[in-house]
């Protein structure tokens, strides 16, 4: 089954909590499993495809059932070309 149009909505985060995540990110020493977790937390959950930071909430109505997914911004953009 092919996924339908999703009604997309934008991830909004404060921007401290996203300061506080981009510098967590940016830190070598920190472990990967520990940024993946930050993401997880603040973000509410990782990109659907890369596993990075998410941007946008993809809905698909997926006859009665509602399919959620997010996207990072690059991700969503080539998912969207590709139709």
């Amino acid at each position: 089954m092919e996924k339908p149009k999703p009604k997309v909505t934008p991830i909004v985060v404060p921007d401290d909590k996203l300061q506080f995540l981009k510098k967590k990110l940016d830190n070598p020493d920190l472990a990967l499993d520990i940024k993946r977790d930050l993401v997880k937390e603040i973000m509410g959950g990782e990109c659907a495809v890369c596993k990075g930071i998410p941007a946008k909430i993809a809905s698909y109505d997926m006859d009665g059932i509602t399919l959620i997914e997010k996207y990072c911004d690059r991700c969503f953009e080539e998912s969207n070309s590709k139709k």
